[in-house]
């Protein structure tokens, strides 16, 4: 039992940090419609400015140097190259978002290099609180606590907030939302600007279980796609449900089945359960199918 209790709890923390992902790429394609590939080099961005800042600075000012630093990337990114691509083939915008990947990662080697640095999370990650015989590592206490407080703050804002209400009916119609005088354009540089925000949050905590922070971070947050396509491109709460499912089956595959595949069989699990949902539900456990009138 003891065993089990250790995993759920590291299955959480890992699976709040791929909800935090997740919700970074769903808030871009709902608020503007794009599959942001390189997202997850954003995440590698606020881990690497974090860690570099921290060198030199007090830690609360090295995150919000971070977070100015990937909100106003983002913004960048939005209006000079996706804006641009509007109406644009869809094999194309996904094309530009793969360049702004290796773009990201190529000026982290240039200005960092590529070597391993320290962990993202030092501060507040040494330590451990028992629950019993349960051992509670307070990075993976402040992974959940701070994933809690983001969520609620999304949820307020989408749901008590002019522009939150405003960004929903631009990702539920963008027609409708025009009609009601929505500057939708407004809407799409919000919503990756807020997508900025959760990258810095993911990249620390991210950066935080390792213990080091490294280029490859990018493609690891990538492992995040199984969440949101269990969960439904266009659905905030799936991204949350597949986010944490999906860190539940890592850490309790690695746990439960080590020696099943060369020990790296956990690493697959959470692709079973994505072909397994798609089965089932080809847009996810929370997806909103298409309709098409004929």
């Amino acid at each position: 039992m003891t065993k089990f209790l250790q995993l759920l709890f590291q299955g959480m923390s890992l699976g709040a940090i791929y909800a935090l992902i997740a919700l970074g790429f769903v808030i871009v394609f709902k608020g503007s419609g794009v599959f942001n590939f390189a997202h997850g080099d954003f995440v590698m961005a606020g881990a690497y400015v974090v860690v570099v800042a921290a060198a030199s600075a007090p830690y609360g000012l090295a995150v919000a140097l971070a977070l100015l630093v990937l909100v106003l990337l983002a913004l960048v990114v939005e209006r000079t190259v996706l804006r641009p691509m509007l109406g644009q083939p869809l094999f194309a915008v996904i094309m530009v978002t793969l360049g702004v990947s290796i773009m990201v990662r190529s000026v982290v080697a240039m200005l960092w290099g590529v070597e391993e640095r320290g962990s993202s999370a030092e501060p507040i990650g040494r330590g451990v609180v028992h629950a019993g015989e349960v051992a509670l590592p307070w990075v993976g206490i402040w992974t959940i606590g701070v994933s809690v407080l983001l969520l609620a703050a999304l949820w307020f804002f989408f749901q008590k907030t002019g522009y939150g209400l405003a960004l929903r009916a631009t990702a539920n119609s963008q027609e409708a939302a025009l009609a009601q005088g929505i500057d939708i354009r407004r809407m799409f540089a919000l919503s990756w600007a807020i997508a900025g925000v959760l990258a810095v949050a993911a990249g620390i905590f991210l950066g935080a279980f390792p213990r080091q922070v490294t280029p490859a971070m990018g493609a690891t947050a990538l492992a995040a796609l199984p969440a949101i396509i269990i969960g439904g491109f266009d659905s905030v709460p799936g991204a949350v449900v597949g986010g944490l499912s999906v860190g539940m089956i890592q850490v309790l595959g690695a746990g439960y089945l080590a020696d099943v595949g060369g020990g790296n069989f956990h690493e697959v699990l959470p692709y079973l359960v994505m072909l397994l949902v798609l089965a089932v539900r080809p847009y996810g456990l929370f997806g909103s199918p298409d309709i098409e009138r004929v």
